[in-house]
């Protein structure tokens, strides 16, 4: 497969830049993208630099080659192919975040995100590989691998995770 774009997205603290790192695809940041754009913001109080999505999706241009993996939380907004959707637990994502620089009220709020589902209500309209990180990143790269060598067939070859069912029961 060659010009293939991934989006690796899912809530700050789930393990995308640790996906992207161990595997043998090619890999581009969303602050990359967005800095070549001319998209990105200065850094805020938070410690974030604001990206003109809008402004980006509209600019968007790919560089030509190989598979390429996209790095961010907001990757699966971009004109992509599939998307590999990385989860975590929201014990473990709280405590994988209050060992950042975050204040409270980031945590909290990152987690509430993982724990709804907010970014995998946002990635319905393409072929999604949803993978939980506590498969250990080995087994979540051959997951992928196999995905993407069948052409993202299934187009969403597992069930979504429900945090909130497994925590609190499907009674």
């Amino acid at each position: 497969m060659t010009g293939i774009r991934i989006a690796v997205t899912g809530t700050p603290g789930t393990g995308k830049t640790a996906f992207c790192s161990a595997s043998n695809i090619r890999v581009m940041t969303m602050e990359e993208i967005a800095s070549s754009h001319d998209c990105l913001g200065e850094i805020e109080e938070d410690g974030a630099a604001p990206i003109d999505m809008e402004k980006l999706t509209a600019t968007m241009t790919w560089p030509e080659g190989d598979t390429l993996l996209i790095d961010g939380h907001l990757s699966h907004l971009l004109p992509v192919d599939a998307i590999i959707l990385i989860r975590c637990h929201p014990s473990i994502l709280r405590s994988r975040l209050s060992e950042r620089d975050y204040s409270q009220s980031k945590i909290d709020e990152n987690v509430e995100c993982e724990l709804i589902g907010v970014i995998p209500a946002e990635c319905l309209d393409l072929p999604c590989l949803e993978l939980d990180s506590v498969i250990g990143i080995e087994a979540m790269i051959a997951n992928a691998e196999r995905w993407i060598t069948d052409g993202f067939k299934p187009r969403r070859p597992n069930e979504g995770i429900d945090w909130i069912g497994l925590i609190h029961g499907d009674d």
